[in-house]
Formats: C-alpha cells, sequence, structure tokens
C-alpha cells in the first residue's frame, strides 16, 4: 500500500519506507508473475515473487513461505 491510500484509511505507520514503519515489501519480475489458480483448483499460489516481507519480516523467500506469520 503506498501512503495516499494509508492516509486515506488512516493507517498510522503504514505507506512509506522510513524508519519506524511497518514495512510490507513484495519483490517480483513483471515478466514470470503468473495466477496459477483454476475454478476448480482456486487455492494456487501465484509465481514471479520472490521476497515479500510482512510489517518488516521476511516471509516470503526466494518464492516460498518461511513460516513466518506477522500479518494482523
Amino acid at each position: 500500500m503506498t501512503s495516499l491510500p494509508a492516509q486515506k484509511f488512516r493507517l498510522a505507520q503504514r505507506g512509506l519506507l522510513v524508519p519506524g514503519y511497518l514495512a510490507d515489501i513484495v519483490i517480483f519480475d513483471p515478466a514470470t508473475v503468473k495466477d496459477l489458480s483454476t475454478f476448480t483448483h482456486p487455492h494456487q499460489y501465484s509465481t514471479g515473487f520472490s521476497h515479500v516481507l510482512v510489517n518488516g519480516q521476511l516471509t516470503i523467500e526466494n518464492g516460498k513461505h518461511n513460516g513466518t506469520r506477522k500479518g494482523q
């Protein structure tokens, strides 16, 4: 989420990459992002996302969930 929606929804410490804020960051390759879910198999993970940080904690590492659960 960027700063404008964070401000609009009054979400404190969100929307900017500054010290003290809660960082949610997704690192991806737009050339390889693909939605693998289908009508018959809707719970498939997408591909192309190498790293995800939730509340500043690494959650997806090299495309695999590492067990960290920092979301609220």
